[in-house]
């Protein structure tokens, strides 16, 4: 059995962010204690309170913790995450192409494609079933989305048949403080958001991003690893308009850039 949790970020471009993001994450039931265990190890630690909020955003830090010991919390938190086997599942839609769809769409679209790869990853990698906890989904009748995802599953534009998500048990909701689970899909969906929306700051990119594609689900096709469309997931899949195309082109070479700063910074120090 694995849970999913689900998150989204940048669903309002307030500060002009290019990409809408979604991300989710898949912890095997056996981890689901240590997970939550670490978490708590970790915040008493660095000295949270219990009602203090542990979320990526540093405008969410409890005032009386630094900064630098934020950020040694959220990558304390990563490396947890890597430990104990949890998987993380990345989505990502330009706004100027979802713009026409409306917000409800461009939520929903982005919660359906991680449903969908949670049920295809509970099929064909791990022979197995799940639940899923969201985060609040900021749509109108968020309940009654989650009713129609169990009760008739997938329903598409192009005509398709509605296809069930057989392997997911049971849909719910979430709120922060209510789980430490919830502070790891946070802060990883928070971290992809970042590498995402914010080129200026390669950097922090450079360190955050080799760790969110270790985690990212793959799948091995013909003796080789494959991440785009498994973990990694960029919609739509066929982008015709040439501006928007550069921007997807764009974002695809800056992630790549930070994977190969990494690679040659662990072969000098090695």
């Amino acid at each position: 059995m694995y849970l999913m949790l689900g998150d989204e970020a940048d669903a309002e471009q307030s500060r002009g962010q290019k990409f809408f993001v979604y991300g989710a994450i898949f912890i095997p039931q056996e981890s689901i204690k240590p997970l939550s265990d670490g978490v708590e190890a970790i915040r008493t630690a660095a000295k949270f309170e219990p009602t203090d909020s542990l979320k990526f955003a540093d405008k969410k830090r409890p005032p009386k913790i630094s900064k630098e010991t934020f950020r040694e919390v959220k990558a304390k938190v990563m490396d947890l995450a890597a430990q104990h086997r949890v998987v993380f599942c990345a989505y990502a839609i330009l706004h100027a192409i979802a713009a026409n769809r409306g917000h409800k769409d461009l939520v929903s679209f982005g919660a359906n494609t991680l449903l969908g790869k949670f049920n295809e990853f509970l099929g064909t990698d791990q022979d197995t079933f799940g639940l899923v906890l969201f985060d609040r989904i900021p749509i109108d009748h968020p309940y009654a989305y989650l009713r129609e995802k169990f009760q008739i599953g997938m329903t598409f534009l192009d005509g398709r048949p509605t296809s069930r998500l057989e392997r997911i048990m049971s849909l719910a909701t979430s709120t922060d403080g209510a789980s430490h689970l919830a502070s790891i899909a946070d802060i990883l969906v928070g971290s992809w958001r970042y590498c995402v929306n914010e080129p200026e700051m390669d950097v922090a990119g450079k360190a955050i991003f080799p760790k969110l594609m270790d985690l990212m689900w793959k799948r091995t096709r013909d003796g080789q690893l494959y991440v785009l469309d498994f973990g990694f997931v960029l919609r739509p899949q066929d982008v015709q308009v040439e501006k928007y195309k550069k921007d997807y082109n764009d974002l695809r070479a800056r992630l790549q850039g930070y994977l190969d700063a990494a690679s040659a910074a662990k072969q000098k120090g090695s």
